[in-house]
């Protein structure tokens, strides 16, 4: 066998099963040029720390962290255990494809010294739909949307150069935040021309609802780690305003509708001026209560 070029890097908290069916789908691969490391997050979710024990294989390195530090922590620590030059990380509810290694290598090998390469999520689950993505990704790209998926294909060496997932940005948007670092420094990914991961759908720890309605501080935590991206007002700006739109409409949906207008008046003024979620927010809050609530049970 070739020596792998890549390391599957997952990471667990409270998967249970899933975490079985995860490494299942790594040992099922149609390529078999892959090494990997299992990192369990701090928990206290039994039968994850049982399939965890039970799980070995001989291109398997496995670690703990001490206490639960988040997944972005975890994710930089299967990365200190990466000894391949690229690193695939893969959430422990997650799958892969039969031919994820596949098309990762092939990638690789068509494009030597490529920084990242990325490819499609096919959901699974509670919903069942594909996130695409394009074959070109600009830097623009990212000031309205998380451009690129969250698991991709690394090159080692750039999460070096940019000092891993930043500690500020443990639960959240640590992978937006990073893909930001390398558009500064230049790096295009490539596309593998298909589904990258299975990503799983209706898990109630994929994301809390006290961290989408606090979205916004995430992306002020962004601008305030690259100032040469967002040195342009206009592009800082709507960022910002982006960061704001999802967390008025998380507050909205939580019922907390006074906070949801003051995001929401923040976005307007900062270039979302057209967008109609947004003046709808502004309007319910001058709604009796009882209209709020009529509103918000017919998903308006």
């Amino acid at each position: 066998m070739a020596s792998p070029l890549i390391t599957v890097g997952i990471t667990c908290y409270a998967e249970g099963d899933w975490l079985l069916e995860c490494w299942e789908s790594l040992l099922a691969q149609t390529d078999d040029r892959w090494e990997a490391v299992l990192v369990l997050d701090g928990t206290e979710h039994r039968r994850t720390q049982e399939v965890f024990a039970s799980i070995e294989h001989p291109r398997l390195r496995k670690a703990r962290m001490p206490v639960n530090m988040g997944p972005y922590p975890t994710r930089n620590r299967a990365f200190e255990l990466t000894e391949t030059p690229y690193h695939f990380y893969l959430d422990g509810d997650d799958k892969l494809p039969p031919d994820a290694i596949a098309k990762a290598n092939r990638a690789l090998e068509q494009h030597p010294g490529v920084g990242l390469v990325y490819g499609d999520y096919e959901l699974f689950g509670k919903q069942r739909r594909f996130w695409r993505y394009p074959a070109a990704v600009a830097p623009d790209d990212f000031v309205s949307r998380q451009a690129l998926p969250a698991g991709c294909v690394y090159e080692k060496a750039l999460w070096e150069r940019l000092g891993g997932f930043a500690p500020e940005l443990a639960r959240g948007n640590g992978d937006y935040d990073f893909h930001i670092g390398l558009a500064e420094l230049g790096v295009r990914g490539v596309h593998c021309g298909g589904v990258a991961v299975l990503y799983r759908t209706g898990h109630p720890t994929k994301v809390s609802s006290s961290y989408a309605r606090r979205y916004h501080e995430t992306h002020e935590i962004i601008v305030a780690r690259h100032p040469r991206f967002f040195a342009d007002p206009g592009r800082r700006a709507l960022f910002l305003a982006h960061g704001e739109k999802r967390s008025a409409e998380a507050n909205y949906a939580a019922g907390d509708v006074a906070r949801a207008a003051e995001l929401a008046w923040s976005a307007l003024r900062r270039g979302l001026s057209r967008d109609r979620t947004l003046w709808k927010i502004v309007a319910a809050a001058r709604l009796p209560g009882p209209a709020r609530a009529a509103l918000r049970r017919l998903g308006l």
